[in-house]
């Protein structure tokens, strides 16, 4: 086997993912490729937060996540608000309506894992799970 299977293996699988979220998210006036999904998931399952501590949550850089969060801010998902003992960041939270999309995003990645582990035993996922965790133990923090 060539080491190069698995990269590629990795890229379909993500391509897939995002192919099979993709018209749900779509639906919802969410966009896929910016985050915006896994921004309402984090929220709705920690509650408000910092902008820098979502980032974090997100894995997505501060610039990044600063206009996706003002695209989710002026479609009524977001609202943002300084916290009293803080003048230099904001409190990210959801609005009435962030917290109804959110939730069907929660649903979404909810079925989205029972398809992705199909088929599978439990000692098989968590074997994967263990291959994945390396995988991204070995990319995390170094260069090519």
């Amino acid at each position: 086997m060539e080491k190069k299977e698995i990269r590629k293996a990795l890229m379909d699988a993500e391509f897939a993912r995002k192919q099979l979220l993709k018209p749900y998210f779509l639906d919802l006036g969410l966009t896929l490729g910016q985050g915006q999904p896994r921004i309402l998931r984090t929220l709705k399952t920690n509650g408000s937060m910092t902008q820098r501590e979502l980032a974090d949550l997100c894995r997505m850089d501060v610039t990044n996540m600063s206009r996706t969060l003002d695209r989710l801010e002026e479609n009524g998902l977001i609202q943002r608000s300084r916290p009293q003992n803080c003048r230099r960041s904001n409190l990210i939270e959801l609005t009435e309506l962030g917290h109804e999309k959110a939730g069907k995003v929660v649903d979404y990645f909810q079925r989205l894992d029972e398809k992705l582990c199909r088929g599978f035993t439990e000692e098989e996922m968590e074997q994967l799970l263990r291959y994945l965790q390396r995988i991204i133990q070995n990319l995390d923090g170094e260069d090519l």
